[in-house]
């Protein structure tokens, strides 16, 4: 998780099978834990139309505080219904916030991954 300016907030090591809904819902509520009263959490992830129905099936308090729009690199590869519901252009107050914050961390540190990782492909 990082902030809106890219700062990191907290990492997950991730085992196995790669991400899941869970790793998510695990380090929203490490950030929660340190300030537990946010007035909004205001999030963009990737397959937010997905994301946010397992946010409210774990935890339907968070809905009235959370938010998360999906970044604008990963809009296009929705479907219209996303667009409309969950694009960042058309949300309030992510002002011209790119939601991609986290992908250029990662580029940052790719010094520390490891050279040999395999990927698989799905």
């Amino acid at each position: 998780i990082t902030c809106f300016h890219g700062v990191n907030l907290r990492f997950l090591n991730i085992y196995g099978g790669g991400e899941r809904q869970s790793h998510g819902i695990r380090l929203i509520e490490a950030v929660l834990q340190e300030v537990p009263h946010f007035a909004e959490l205001k999030m963009c992830y990737d397959v937010a139309c997905v994301f946010v129905r397992a946010l409210y099936r774990y935890n339907p308090d968070w809905m009235e505080v959370a938010e998360a729009p999906i970044g604008r690199s990963h809009i296009y590869g929705h479907e219209y219904r996303c667009h409309v519901l969950y694009n960042l252009l058309h949300t309030a107050n992510y002002g011209l916030m790119v939601g991609e914050e986290p992908e250029h961390l990662w580029y940052m540190m790719q010094h520390l991954i490891r050279l040999g990782r395999v990927s698989s492909s799905s």
